[in-house]
């Protein structure tokens, strides 16, 4: 029997955080990306040690999705990669419009994030 090590992406009003084992971690200095590529980060580390790795993103509507999930998921992710280079971008290089996302689940919540903050 595996362990499992879930990580879970959250927006509050004071940033945004990675919930793992009871604890928050955060805020992220920059923002849903940095968040999600940390979680991605600790979560296929976890992977490797044998547990249920996954990195899990809760919508403004409370509903939660799994965004990555070690041994089904490449790593780095495509969208990993690409949220890795937009996040080292001093904010005013930074494009206005997201990064589209190359899960059907991770675009619907993207979606709704943006919806959220609009």
């Amino acid at each position: 029997m595996s362990l499992s090590a879930h990580y879970i992406v959250s927006c509050r009003t004071d940033g945004w955080f990675i919930r793992f084992e009871g604890e928050r971690y955060g805020p992220f200095p920059s923002g849903q990306a940095g968040a999600l590529i940390a979680a991605v980060q600790a979560a296929n580390q976890a992977g490797k040690d044998g547990h249920d790795a996954r990195v899990l993103l809760r919508k403004p509507d409370g509903v939660v999705d799994a965004v990555w999930v070690f041994g089904t998921d490449s790593y780095p992710s495509p969208w990993v990669t690409d949220l890795h280079r937009i996040a080292q971008l001093p904010r005013r290089e930074r494009a206005r419009t997201p990064v589209p996302p190359s899960s059907p689940a991770l675009e619907a919540t993207a979606a709704q994030v943006a919806v959220g903050q609009a």
